[in-house]
Parts: C-alpha cells; sequence; structure tokens
C-alpha cells in the first residue's frame, strides 16, 4: 500500500496580518481625508494670498509706469512745444529779416530816385535861371529907370543920388558936388530949402544925371549913369551878355 496522503482541501488559510490587516479602519481613513483637505485649503489660501499680493504688485508696478509714461510723455510735449516754438520763432524773425531788407532795398531805390528827380530839378532850375537871368535882368533896369524918370519930375534925382552916396560911403565935408546946370535949377526949384544947396557946384561940362563929389579923401562918381551902370552889370551878368537875347 502506499502511504496515506494528506486530503486536499480548497480552503485557503491566511496569515491573520493577511486577513484582517489588509481593510482600513473608517475611523482612520476619514482623518486622513480632512487632513489632506485642510492641507489643500492652507495651499489655496496661500495661492490665493501671493495671487492678490501678485496683483497689487502687479497694479502698483502698472500705475508707476503709466505715472512714469505720463511725466515722460509731458515732458516729451514739453519739449516738442519748446522745440517747436524755437522754430516758429526763428522763422518768424527769418521773414522779418527779409521784410525789412525788402522794405530797406525798397527805401534806398525810392532815395536813388528821388535824387535822380532832385538832380533834374536842379539842373532844369539851372538852366532857367541862366535862360531867365539876362531877360529879368534888362527888366528890371528897365522898370528902374521908368521909376527913375517919373520920380525925376517929383525930386532932385541927383540930390537924391548925392545924399545916398554920403550916407553910405559915410562922406564928410568939406564936400563939392559938381552936378549940371539943369540938375541944379531942378533942385532949386523943387526943393528950395534943401541944405544940400550949399554944396552943390555947376559944372559946365557935367551932363544932366551927372554927381562927381569932391571930398577930403578923394573923389566919388554917383551919376545916375554910373548907377544904371552898375546895375545892369549886376542884373545882367558879363558872362551871358546883353546880345543873347533878341529885343531885349
Amino acid at each position: 500500500m502506499s502511504a496515506l496522503e494528506p486530503p486536499l482541501s480548497s480552503t485557503v488559510l491566511r496569515q491573520p496580518s493577511q486577513s484582517q490587516g489588509a481593510r482600513r479602519l473608517p475611523g482612520i481613513d476619514t482623518r486622513d481625508q480632512e487632513t489632506a483637505q485642510v492641507s489643500q485649503d492652507r495651499q489655496r489660501e496661500s495661492m490665493n494670498a501671493l495671487r492678490a499680493t501678485f496683483a497689487s504688485e502687479l497694479a502698483e508696478l502698472e500705475r508707476e509706469a503709466r505715472a512714469k509714461g505720463l511725466a515722460q510723455g509731458r515732458q516729451d510735449g514739453v519739449e516738442q512745444a519748446r522745440a517747436e516754438l524755437a522754430k516758429a520763432l526763428v522763422q518768424q524773425e527769418q521773414q522779418w529779416l527779409k521784410k525789412e531788407t525788402t522794405l530797406r532795398e525798397a527805401l534806398d531805390t525810392q532815395r536813388l530816385k528821388l535824387g535822380e528827380v532832385v538832380d533834374a530839378l536842379k539842373q532844369q532850375r539851372e538852366r532857367l535861371l541862366s535862360t531867365l537871368e539876362p531877360i529879368v535882368g534888362r527888366l528890371a533896369l528897365a522898370v528902374t529907370t521908368r521909376l527913375l524918370g517919373q520920380q525925376h519930375n517929383t525930386r532932385s534925382l541927383v540930390a537924391d543920388l548925392a545924399r545916398q552916396a554920403i550916407e553910405e560911403y559915410r562922406l564928410s565935408g568939406p564936400l563939392r558936388i559938381r552936378v549940371a546946370r539943369v540938375d541944379y535949377e531942378a533942385l532949386q526949384r523943387l526943393a528950395p530949402d534943401d541944405a544940400l544947396l550949399a554944396s552943390l557946384q555947376i559944372d559946365p561940362e557935367a551932363a544932366a544925371g551927372s554927381c562927381l563929389i569932391d571930398f577930403e579923401g578923394g573923389q566919388l562918381d554917383a551919376g545916375l549913369d554910373t548907377q544904371l551902370e552898375q546895375a545892369r552889370a549886376s542884373l545882367v551878368p558879363a558872362a551871358q551878355g546883353g546880345d543873347r537875347v533878341a529885343g531885349a
């Protein structure tokens, strides 16, 4: 006979530790979950706090950046405005200088034209005077001669010429005034009480209108012809001559 073998059984023997220790106790599992939840909540709170801190710092940085940007923009705007103002002032000054130069050139041109007009007028005046001077001189001489002729009928012309010469040259006596007989008689007729008659002397060779004054220092010709000749020489220059004016 063969040796007896123990009978086979379907029951599996387990170790005590395996049969009971493999299960978790309900109390212990709940505490672990609560601990994990608390840890998660704390982490979440920490994250939220960090987010809030980061958000606050980010907002502050944004405000600072914005303030700096505004200040920089304001400074840039001021500098740009200054630059534009300086540029405008330079342009305005250049325009003023250009206008001033234009006005000065116009004034210089007008001054030159005015000077030319003045010179032309002076030349025209000189030409007119050179043309009219002989005519005016002869006309004045003719008028003077006519006036003297009219005076001769009311006063002694020779006596007036003698008195004028004595006063002008400050002649002092004794004086001897030689005149023609006709002039002496005219003075006697027109002014018989004239004190000048005492100094008059009839010169048989003297022509009418003659007046020679003898004084201590010499002799002076104050006759009518001499006076008219001097007037003609003054009014009609010898350089232009009387022959240039026809019919004068």
